[in-house]
Parts: structure tokens; sequence; C-alpha cells
């Protein structure tokens, strides 16, 4: 990679589609995070109002299957958690890399010379 190449119209859009893409599936994976939390709770309440009652052989395993679902459904939600913070991650990092060197100023000037410019004209 040149030196050049982070200042290249077609990486600078690459590289700006991948940010918006990152963020648009952090952005899915959070709305993944409240599905599965709230299908959770949903397949929690329905396995403890089978089991409210006297409950028989048959509720007793539904509501068993509901608890299943249940963890089954955090277990994809922390999935997730873990998926979000790594594109976070990956969002919040600089795409530009850190400079190996020192800043040359040598080059630079005082500004006198705008003076001299001005007294020449």
């Amino acid at each position: 990679m040149s030196s050049d190449d982070h200042l290249n119209s077609n990486r600078i859009q690459q590289m700006a589609a991948l940010r918006r893409s990152a963020i648009r599936a952090r952005s899915y994976c959070v709305i993944a995070i409240g599905g599965c939390v709230v299908g959770a709770a949903e397949f929690i309440f329905d396995a403890v109002r089978q089991l409210r009652t006297e409950p028989k052989l048959h509720q007793i395993l539904i509501a068993g299957l509901y608890f299943l679902a249940a963890s089954a459904l955090l277990g994809l939600g922390w999935h997730f958690v873990r998926v979000a913070v790594r594109l976070h991650g990956e969002v919040k990092k600089s795409s530009l890399p850190e400079p190996t060197a020192a800043p040359d100023f040598s080059p630079l000037q005082d500004g006198s010379q705008f003076g001299k410019n001005l007294e020449e004209m």
C-alpha cells in the first residue's frame, strides 16, 4: 500500500461504504438482541403460565420446551451482543494508519515571504 493510497478517491468511497455497512450491521444486531430478549421473556412467561396450575405431564414437558427455547434465544442474543461489540470497535477504529515517523516541518516557512512579495508588487 503506497503512501498515496489513503488519498485515492475510489479507496475513500470504498472505506465509506464499508463503514456504513458496519454501522448498518451493528444496528441490525441491536434489533436482533431486542427480539431475542423479548422472545425469551415471552417463552418464560408462557412456561410459567403452563406451570401455574396443577401441572400435568404434558404441561411440564411443554414448559420445559419453552424454557429450552428461551435459553436458545438468550444464547443467540449473546452471540448478537458479541457481534455488535466487534462491529462497534470496527466503526470507531480510524481508517488512517498511525504515522511511523515524526512530521518534517523543515520545508515550511515562517510567513515573512508574503511581506516581501507584497513589497515587490
